[in-house]
Formats: C-alpha cells, structure tokens, sequence
C-alpha cells in the first residue's frame, strides 16, 4: 500500500498575524528613533532665516540716528549739536562732563511715527513688548514672505553707558537686542550697540 505524504508550503495563519505584529513593533522602534532626528534637520534652514531677519532688521535700526534729538542735518554750524548730549572736549569720556545738548529721557516711538517713519534707534522698542512678525517686516524689506512666515521679531532697545564705563550717562551709548524667535520656538538672539555718534 501506498502512503501519500502531503507536503505543505506556505505559513499558517497565526504564523502570519505574529510576524505582522513583530514587524509593528519593529517599526515602532525604528520610527521613535528616527523621527526626532527628521525633525532636526529643519533646525538649520530656521537659524540661517532667522540670521537673515536679524541682520536685516539690525541694519535698518543701526541705520537710523542714535536719539530722536540728534542733528540729522551733518552741520556743525555755532547752536547745533551733531550729537544729543554732546560733552565738551576737554572732559570727553568722563562721569562729570556737561552735556551741551539734550538727549530724549524716553525709549521709545515718538508721537505719530511707525516703522516707515522711524529716524532713531529707539523707535524700534516698539517691537519689544509687541514683536512684529516675520511675514510683516519681510514683505517692508521686500524679501519673499512665505519664507518668513511664523517668524516674530522682538527689538528691545535701552541705554548702555557701562559700554563705554560711564555708569551714570544715558547719553552715550544703547544696545540693541533683536530676538528672532522660529517656527520651531527656538528663540535666537542678536545684539548690537549704536554708539553716538
């Protein structure tokens, strides 16, 4: 008599559903550790556009006059200053020396200005306690603005005498701080000081 075996190829059902599920699991894990890094990768191309709306916006601000009070005429004819808070010569650089003119005491926009119309430095605190958005002041600089969107832009200005060592004169010097914060949340920032000059 004649005994036919049957060979079976091939996987069997519960086979097939655990390799799925180890697959999944596989997977899974590949992904947790993969994915972070995708995320990374844009990291880059959001602090060079940041750079790029840092630089932009310091150049603007370093641009401008150091005080809404500066003579903006280049004159140096008797009764005009140059510089607000100009000291006389013989005390240059020196806690005591007297101011011949007057700087502003307040930072920030002067009655009736906005952005197009700023002409001093501390105009742009504006932006501090209310950043401008990427978007905004890309489309003012005429750049592409979809490259800008969900930027913001904060620009605080204040008084710096320590740059010089002149703890007590708020005519000399303010430091510039523009914070670009990304998309991401990454809050990058950019410092300058306008000495006046």
């Amino acid at each position: 008599m004649r005994v036919s075996r049957r060979i079976s190829f091939g996987f069997t059902l519960l086979e097939l559903v655990a390799g799925i599920a180890l697959f999944a699991v596989v997977m899974l894990l590949i992904t947790g550790a993969f994915l972070p890094m995708i995320n990374k990768q844009a990291q880059p191309i959001y602090q060079i556009r940041a750079a790029e709306l840092a630089q932009s916006m310091l150049q603007e601000i370093l641009a401008r006059s150091y005080d809404e009070n500066s003579d903006r005429t280049g004159k140096t004819d008797a009764g005009k200053y140059q510089y607000c808070g100009s000291i006389d010569t013989a005390n240059l650089l020196t806690e005591t020396s007297s101011a011949l003119g007057n700087c502003s005491t307040t930072l920030g926009v002067d009655s009736g200005e906005a952005y197009t119309t700023f002409d001093d430095v501390d105009d742009f605190n504006l932006y501090c306690n209310s950043p401008i958005a990427g978007s905004v002041f890309a489309q003012l600089q005429g750049l592409d603005t979809s490259l800008y969107e969900n930027y913001s832009i904060k620009v605080c200005v204040e008084n710096a005498p320590e740059l010089l060592g002149l703890a007590t004169r708020n005519d000399v010097a303010k430091k510039v701080t523009v914070t670009v914060t990304t998309p991401a949340g990454e809050a990058i920032a950019f410092t300058s000081y306008r000495s006046n000059y």
